[in-house]
């Protein structure tokens, strides 16, 4: 994490008459902790979802793809995603994350697993233009999972959709996870955890902050709550202060009101239309989907 873009981005947002803090800037360390937790409870279909799909898809991979692979994980976490796909075509894997402490880690421990696998970690934000350097002659299988295409705020998945078409050529593939429309009531659940990990996971960019710019802020002076917004199909996360608040970041001051909504988190639900829709204004094209049985979540095959 670049701390003068960092500050850029904060500075920016909270300037906003609504606040925002990027959703991205919640993966430090401990961050990337949270959100480890987060996908093994029980109301976060997510990652249960996306894993039915991926063990189906597993099992086509060898006549979707043949020859030597490199897969490319685009915010890769704990990698325990890609496990599932891996067979042994697949030579290199390159994974892509904004938190250098916790894919070097993540890494290391699949190495365990797969010795023969060349593992070589990329620390990049994947919200950027970003280049794999000494790219082996090999099939590149790119993966973006657990709908963090819905984590983009409006405009900004285009942008990234375009940006990322320039990074893959199109002879290469690209797996992308997407939340689906579903009963508001599941959404919610699924955001606002009885064990209370998206909120840790939330207020966590509190502690972020200060260790970053000594801004004074105090964890406990915050709440946290995910609401669904129907109309929007899009489920919006809020740090709210609970008293009036006056902080520092670099040189400029921020007061915040009592009851006050810092938005620190977007999760865009699609249809699948929606979805061919946008990835075509993005420079790609739909190749082939798959949902689980419930229709909750989908995995997206998409090509230059």
């Amino acid at each position: 994490m670049k701390k003068k873009i960092f500050q850029r981005d904060i500075i920016a947002g909270l300037s906003r008459k609504k606040k925002i803090i990027p959703s991205k800037y919640h993966y430090d360390y401990q961050g990337s902790k949270y959100f480890e937790k987060i996908t093994k409870q029980k109301e976060y279909y997510p990652t249960r979802k996306e894993k039915e799909i991926l063990k189906r898809i597993s099992k086509k991979l060898p006549k979707m793809f043949k020859g030597n692979l490199s897969f490319c994980e685009i915010g890769s976490g704990a990698v325990d995603k890609i496990k599932i796909l891996i067979n042994k075509n697949v030579k290199f894997y390159f994974p892509i994350d904004i938190s250098a402490k916790f894919i070097l880690k993540a890494s290391k421990n699949l190495q365990k697993k797969y010795p023969r696998l060349k593992i070589k970690p990329v620390i990049a934000d994947y919200n950027r233009p970003f280049k794999i350097k000494n790219f082996p002659k090999t099939t590149k299988v790119f993966f973006f999972l657990g709908s963090s295409i819905g984590n983009f705020h409006s405009g900004d998945d285009v942008k990234f959709l375009k940006n990322l078409s320039k990074c893959i050529d199109k002879k290469s593939y690209l797996f992308i996870g997407v939340d689906l429309v579903k009963k508001p009531i599941i959404i919610n659940k699924a955001y606002n955890d009885k064990a209370g990990y998206t909120a840790k996971f939330s207020l966590n960019l509190i502690n972020i902050i200060n260790k970053n710019f000594n801004s004074g802020l105090n964890i406990k002076n915050f709440s946290y709550i995910g609401i669904y917004n129907k109309k929007l199909r899009s489920l919006q996360g809020f740090l709210i202060s609970k008293c009036k608040q006056l902080f520092k970041i670099g040189s400029r001051y921020f007061h915040l009101r009592k009851d006050e909504k810092i938005q620190v988190e977007v999760s865009n639900k699609f249809t699948p239309k929606s979805f061919k829709s946008l990835v075509k204004k993005g420079n790609f094209k739909t190749h082939s989907y798959w949902t689980d049985k419930q229709k909750y979540f989908s995995i997206f095959l998409l090509k230059r």
